[in-house]
């Protein structure tokens, strides 16, 4: 299981926020990234995505900042990762060699199997809330 640096910091920004008063106060994007050692353009992007699905309320201004949409009971783990996992596998099975199919992929399960695995991992996060990986 392999989840990419985008998937990392949706988490580190949705989980500070809930350890931080969650709805209630907001947090600029440059004061979360210095405390997360995270290049704050990077770390802007995916809170614009967080955003942009629903799960952060962005403030621009003076006072601005971002806040959590709901209360972190109520964002699932599962669905972050499939919000942010662009390439719609969160598990490795086989990767095309240069852009050439695998030739075994008729013969082979392995893709299957990674499948399978990767089903039940993700149901197992789906029953998960952010607020559950603070306890």
């Amino acid at each position: 299981m392999h989840l990419t640096l985008r998937t990392d910091y949706a988490f580190r920004v949705l989980i500070h926020l809930a350890r931080h008063g969650h709805t209630q106060n907001r947090m600029t994007i440059r004061h979360i990234a210095e405390r997360h050692n995270i290049s704050h353009n990077h770390l802007m992007k995916v809170v614009n995505d967080l955003c942009h699905h629903g799960l952060l309320v962005g403030t621009r201004g003076r006072n601005g900042g971002v806040s959590l949409a709901r209360s972190p009971k109520d964002i699932n783990v599962g669905h972050v990762i499939r919000l942010m996992e662009t390439e719609g596998e969160v598990m490795t099975g086989c990767a095309p060699l240069q852009g050439r199919p695998c030739i075994l992929a008729d013969a082979c399960r392995l893709r299957h199997l990674t499948r399978q695995a990767t089903d039940a991992f993700m149901a197992i996060l789906d029953g998960m809330s952010v607020h559950d990986l603070l306890s």
